[in-house]
């Protein structure tokens, strides 16, 4: 068996083209894996099967985050949101403040819990507009469900690029429990006047 798949199955690591001449494969051996250099080849094909039925991302490093932690990350980007500030505040200052609370109150075991909780930009970025997409969701389908007609009001504003915006909410009932719900629908913007007064 080549000396390359030998070092590959014993540490995952993928080697640079220069490293495949078998002066230095068999270096990374003698080195690297010192006490499997005397290994049958039977010893390699059993590693080998073990190492083709293991999972690519978990060899990579990629493990699946769980699910308290993925429920945090959600709860910080919901937070974030309505606070309206930037999505860099969780990487930049949320997640090391609560890196030094857990770890001061609760121990270092407890911080590597905290760490695990992805809070990075685009993280969180991607979290809010799941969350806003799914509100919208919900909201055509409370509408599609109503038993009466719902209602509609626009309102026209100009934000600090002059741009024309239009933001519509919708007023309907709510099919199981009869009540009056008023819900923000979509906010259209325009780069012009033009294209406002078309629709």
């Amino acid at each position: 068996m080549e000396l390359k798949n030998r070092s590959a199955f014993l540490c995952g690591k993928v080697l640079a083209n220069g490293s495949m001449k078998p002066a230095k494969l068999s270096e990374h051996l003698k080195t690297v894996h010192p006490g499997n250099v005397c290994d049958s080849i039977d010893d390699f094909r059993t590693k080998k099967a073990r190492f083709e039925k293991a999972g690519t991302l978990p060899k990579l490093g990629f493990t699946p985050t769980q699910k308290p932690c993925l429920e945090a990350s959600y709860k910080v980007a919901y937070r974030i949101a309505q606070q309206k500030k930037p999505h860099t505040i969780a990487e930049t200052l949320v997640k090391p403040c609560a890196l030094d609370i857990v770890e001061l109150a609760c121990g270092k075991n407890e911080r590597k819990k905290v760490e695990a909780v992805p809070l990075s930009n685009d993280v969180i970025h991607s979290r809010i507009v799941e969350m806003s997409s799914n509100v919208l969701k919900q909201v055509i389908e409370e509408l599609n469900a109503s038993p009466f007609p719902f209602s509609m009001q626009l309102d026209e504003s100009t934000d600090v690029s002059q741009c024309s915006q239009l933001l519509v909410f919708v007023r309907y009932v709510k099919h199981d429990t009869r009540s009056i719900k008023e819900e923000f629908l979509l906010r259209l913007t325009f780069r012009n006047y033009e294209g406002f007064r078309c629709l």
